[in-house]
C-alpha cells in the first residue's frame, strides 16, 4: 500500500479545506470512514468535478460522525432509499439503480457533506447487494491522511453497471499509475 500526495490544483480549494477539517475532526472517532463519490475519484486524479463531499461509513460510523459534527446542525439520520440519476446498462437493457443507507447531510462553510452508513445498491427489482465494503486507499491532503475508495474497485463497479465512459476515465489514471510503478524496459 502506498500513500499518495494529492496534486491540490486539481480540486477546488473548498473541498480541500473540508477534507482537512473532516480528517482532523473524524480521526478521533472509532469509526471507519472513506471518501467516495466524485471527490474520491478526484483525489486519485480522475478528471471529474465533485459537487459535495461523500463519506461512506457503517451505520455506527454515521451515528458517531453525526455526534462529532452536531454543531454544524446536520439533518437527522434517516434510513432512505433513492434512485440514482443514471441507469445501469446490463446486457443491453437500461435498468434503474437504487441505493439505500443510513443517511444525513450537513454543510461546512459552503461545502455540502453527505454521509452514507451501511450503503447498499440494487439494480431494478433485483435483491439488494451486500453493504459496500472495500479496503480503503489512503491519500494525503495538505498533510492530513484521508481514505478514498480504490480506483480499481470503482472501475470494476462502473464496468458492471455499463458506465463505460466513467470506467474509461478511471482506466486512464490506473494506466498512468501502472506505468509509474512498473516502467517498461
Amino acid at each position: 500500500m502506498t500513500l499518495e500526495s494529492l496534486p491540490i490544483s486539481l480540486i477546488d480549494r473548498k473541498y480541500v479545506d473540508s477534507l482537512v477539517f473532516l480528517s482532523r475532526r473524524l480521526s478521533k472517532l472509532n469509526a471507519p470512514w472513506t471518501i467516495g463519490g466524485d471527490l474520491g475519484e478526484a483525489l486519485r486524479t480522475v478528471r471529474v468535478n465533485p459537487d459535495s463531499v461523500e463519506i461512506i461509513t457503517s451505520k455506527s460510523g454515521a451515528e458517531q460522525i453525526f455526534e462529532a459534527v452536531k454543531e454544524y446542525r446536520p439533518n437527522e439520520i434517516v434510513f432512505q432509499t433513492e434512485k440514482l440519476p443514471r441507469d445501469a446498462i446490463v446486457e443491453g437493457k437500461t435498468l434503474p439503480i437504487y441505493m439505500q443507507s443510513h443517511y444525513f447531510e450537513f454543510t461546512v462553510d459552503s461545502t455540502k457533506v453527505k454521509v452514507y452508513g451501511d450503503l447498499q445498491y440494487r439494480i431494478d427489482n433485483w435483491d439488494w447487494g451486500d453493504v459496500l465494503q472495500f479496503s480503503p486507499s489512503p491519500v494525503y491532503v495538505m498533510g492530513e491522511k484521508v481514505d478514498a475508495i480504490p480506483l480499481l474497485d470503482k472501475y470494476d463497479m462502473y464496468m458492471k453497471l455499463g458506465w463505460v465512459d466513467r470506467a474509461e476515465k478511471v482506466k486512464k489514471v490506473l494506466d498512468r499509475q501502472k506505468y509509474r510503478r512498473f516502467p517498461q524496459s
